[in-house]
């Protein structure tokens, strides 16, 4: 008898969500997507974030018992853009830095899940709060999970205003900035805490 119970208790704790850690490395990015307009339409800002944690508790058996927490290193911004100038690019960091993410007051961004959603073919959706500049806003954020790994994709479209920010341009409006961001991840949840 006791070998069973032994074997019952084994499964259950198999069963159970297991929480993993989220940073940096390998594949991992996660990243940002900001179209120009005007003059400019067609190109786009792309900044990394190369310093963040969290933790994912995943739950294979009931998805919807999942959940994720993301840290993202404000001041760790990187530009890639290739169409820009040196003294462009600079301009750029420096705006996203002092005026956009306001790096001093709030050094970091934040997303907190709250419901996971199962949608099928290993694709689900992540609603929760993102917090940019102190102020959390609803997010839902598409994910899909590579089979066979606890690697994950997916995007999420914010916008500017809905943290208080207006959409940057230049040029009487000749050269802006579409109030929409695609935030973009790849993370591979790593060793179990």
């Amino acid at each position: 008898m006791a070998p069973v119970l032994l074997l019952l208790a084994a499964g259950a704790l198999l069963a159970q969500p297991a929480e993993y850690r989220i940073e940096p490395g390998g594949d991992n990015q996660i990243a940002l997507d900001v179209e120009k307009t005007g003059l400019m339409k067609g190109k786009k800002h792309h900044f990394v974030f190369p310093r963040y944690q969290g933790k994912l508790v995943f739950d294979a058996g009931n998805p919807s018992n999942s959940r994720v927490e993301l840290k993202i290193d404000s001041a760790s911004v990187v530009c890639h853009d290739t169409w820009l100038s040196p003294k462009d690019l600079k301009k750029v960091i420096d705006y996203t830095l002092k005026d956009m993410l306001a790096v001093r007051q709030y050094p970091e961004m934040r997303f907190q899940s709250s419901k996971v959603t199962a949608l099928g073919n290993n694709r689900f959706t992540v609603d929760g709060t993102l917090t940019i500049r102190g102020i959390g806003k609803p997010a839902t954020l598409d994910v899909t999970l590579e089979s066979g790994k606890l690697l994950f994709d997916g995007k999420s479209v914010v916008k500017l205003t809905n943290y208080g920010l207006k959409p940057p341009s230049a040029g009487l409006g000749t050269v802006g900035t579409k109030d929409e961001m695609t935030a973009l991840f790849r993370v591979a949840a790593l060793g179990q805490r």
